[in-house]
């Protein structure tokens, strides 16, 4: 008889939360894994914003509000000048959801930003007072990067980190005295099954990796210590599953979730949108994680136009040049320009284009990040402001701590990003709220085609000031 498995996907606490493509990616390919060991799976997903009215007003290409709900602020956030909310179905149907599976035999429940735990600690708090002789299996990036903290605060009965499937077939062949055949583990990424869709009760959107890994060394990234080594699918095997889900969801949107997808191009991301585009799906692309610029070529360009990219991120961070080497070197102003004008020939606006901009970094100064956002609006393209996140176990966060900006035992609610953790008297959070604020009418003026910091005497007086003040 087969082993019935829960499947949870936790609430988001946070000062905000907005679905821009956010699926529990790792849950579902876990999901997929699991079936074809002949487990029963269902899923409980505190996210599904189509669970209980009031229903969502869908936004763009299948993006959208959570439900929220004003909750507590925790004490140590007290001091933000803003509500805190749980992000997400309500407790009520949590519980219920939780009673109909009272027959499960274990709990499995993911977790992603480590300033998220508190929507896991409450999970497993429900989940051991609805279903208390059921093991709790945590995983997930927060479980992997600070699995001493989600033992003490979360307790769940197992932790698994990095890469899930293995180990937590592994690990419930060990509980439930299964036979385990090591010769049926899958032997490359092409042999895992597809991830789960179907377990989500109303997907707008569905997502695809065609690699996992990353084999870069960002200084702010932990992706090395959260994933395996960086490995690319078969590019030919992934239009297949592209073309599955098509068919079987009638969905359009697919955002890409690699963290390199440019990587080995011309072998890779080429031929996947070369087949594509053969075979006529009428679908829009979108890219949610920045793309490495130095890669992008006119013929790169040309097919992601012919291929439908409706969303395009470019990953450009800074203008400061002595913190390209440091951070790692993919980024130049002169590839960053070459770059966009490469996708306006094949057919893009300027502002259907956005780079990511990133402040909050250990010494980065206040010049640095306006002489970023002007450089990225000078090219007539949409500023994605990222805040910095210091993460545990990054060379960023290494260097936080030897700063003395925060401590190292540091609670993560307090690297939350939109608190902006690093800030200091120098550079308060209302700074911070200023920047987004300049950088929001930066972006309606790219919107509007109007060149604010182009050749005009404006624009340059402005570069002029910022060359000094840096």
């Amino acid at each position: 008889m087969s082993k019935k498995l829960l499947l949870i996907n936790p609430w988001i606490y946070d000062f905000t939360a907005y679905d821009l493509w956010g699926k529990p990616l790792g849950l579902l390919y876990l999901a997929g894994f699991l079936r074809t060991y002949d487990f029963e799976i269902s899923l409980i997903d505190c996210l599904d914003k189509y669970a209980e009215p009031p229903f969502p007003k869908v936004k763009k290409y299948g993006t959208g509000p959570f439900k929220r709900t004003v909750v507590a602020k925790p004490s140590v956030l007290q001091q933000i000048p803003r509500k805190f909310a749980r992000y997400g179905i309500s407790e009520e149907l949590f519980i219920r959801k939780l009673q109909e599976n009272k027959d499960a035999d274990a709990v499995l429940v993911t977790s992603i930003m480590t300033y998220w735990y508190l929507g896991v600690k409450r999970v497993v708090e429900l989940v051991r007072t609805h279903l208390p002789d059921k093991p709790v299996i945590l995983g997930g990036i927060y479980a992997t990067l600070l699995p001493e903290h989600a033992k003490k605060v979360v307790r769940p009965d197992y932790i698994i980190t990095g890469p899930g499937e293995i180990k937590t077939l592994q690990l419930l062949n060990s509980l439930f005295s299964l036979p385990f055949n090591a010769h049926r583990l899958p032997q490359s990424l092409d042999d895992y099954p597809y991830p789960a869709f179907d377990l989500l009760s109303h997907p707008d959107y569905l997502i695809v990796m065609t690699a996992r890994g990353c084999p870069y060394n960002c200084s702010f990234c932990a992706q090395k210590k959260i994933s395996m080594p960086f490995t690319q699918r078969n590019p030919h095997k992934v239009v297949e599953e592209i073309a599955f889900h098509y068919q079987r969801f009638k969905l359009r949107d697919f955002a890409f979730y690699d963290d390199a997808l440019f990587i080995a191009r011309k072998k890779h991301i080429q031929v996947i949108l070369q087949e594509l585009i053969a075979r006529r799906l009428p679908l829009r692309l979108h890219t949610p994680n920045g793309l490495f610029i130095r890669f992008l070529d006119r013929e790169l360009a040309d097919l992601m136009y012919k291929a439908n990219f409706k969303t395009i991120r470019l990953s450009y961070e800074t203008s400061n040049e002595s913190r390209w080497s440091d951070m790692y070197s993919k980024v130049s102003n002169e590839a960053m320009v070459l770059a966009v004008e490469n996708l306006k020939q094949a057919g893009y606006r300027a502002k259907d284009i956005e780079a990511y901009v990133i402040m909050g970094l250990p010494g980065q100064s206040l010049e640095e990040v306006v002489a970023s956002i002007i450089f990225v609006n000078s090219l007539g393209v949409i500023v994605r402001l990222a805040s910095f996140s210091p993460i545990h176990g990054t060379v960023e966060f290494e260097r936080a701590v030897e700063a003395g900006l925060i401590p190292e035992d540091i609670d993560p609610l307090l690297t939350n990003k939109s608190i902006f953790p690093l800030r200091n008297q120098t550079i308060t959070y209302e700074t911070f709220r200023k920047i987004r604020k300049f950088a929001t009418i930066m972006n309606e003026a790219a919107k509007n085609e109007i060149a604010l910091f182009d050749n005009e005497p404006l624009g340059k007086a402005v570069k002029k000031v910022v060359r000094e003040m840096q």
